[in-house]
């Protein structure tokens, strides 16, 4: 199998596990968070940590792609926030809890992505990611928790 077809396959195992745990009219009212938090911070990602920090970059994305751009990353990132935000707990000490476990999750899962040659982290595999997902994980959940109250 071509290193690339990771991408569609691990994108829709993801939007399958999301459609089965999110209710339809949740994922309606999350599908803005997901785009927002999900693919269009992704893409800014993209052009930050790749193009201008070179901190790591998805690679073998084969025809998966327009401009450098892989389009299954945005697409699976949109039904992970989709997921995160309707699986994120109201109480505390788990509101605080739920954030840095889920930068663990993405941080194993991109040491995985490398490991399967989809994606390279250029200045280690623990440090860089670590500070990126948490800092992602925590701004989501902060921005969310502020809207949801307003």
């Amino acid at each position: 199998m071509t290193t690339y077809f990771v991408y569609p396959i691990y994108t829709i195992v993801l939007l399958i596990i999301t459609y089965a745990l999110v209710p339809r009219r949740e994922i309606r009212y999350l599908f803005r968070y997901g785009i927002i938090f999900g693919a269009v911070t992704d893409a800014v990602l993209i052009i930050l940590v790749s193009k201008i920090l070179d901190w790591g970059a998805y690679i073998n994305y084969g025809p998966f792609a327009f401009k450098g751009f892989p389009f299954f990353p945005l697409i699976a990132w949109t039904a992970y926030f989709i997921l995160y935000l309707y699986l994120l707990p109201k109480t505390k000490p788990w509101i605080y809890i739920f954030p840095i476990s889920a930068a663990f999750y993405s941080l194993l899962f991109s040491n995985v992505l490398q490991n399967l040659g989809i994606f390279k982290w250029n200045w280690g595999t623990i440090i860089v990611p670590s500070i990126l997902y948490l800092f992602w994980h925590i701004a989501v959940t902060w921005i969310y928790i502020k809207i949801q109250r307003d």
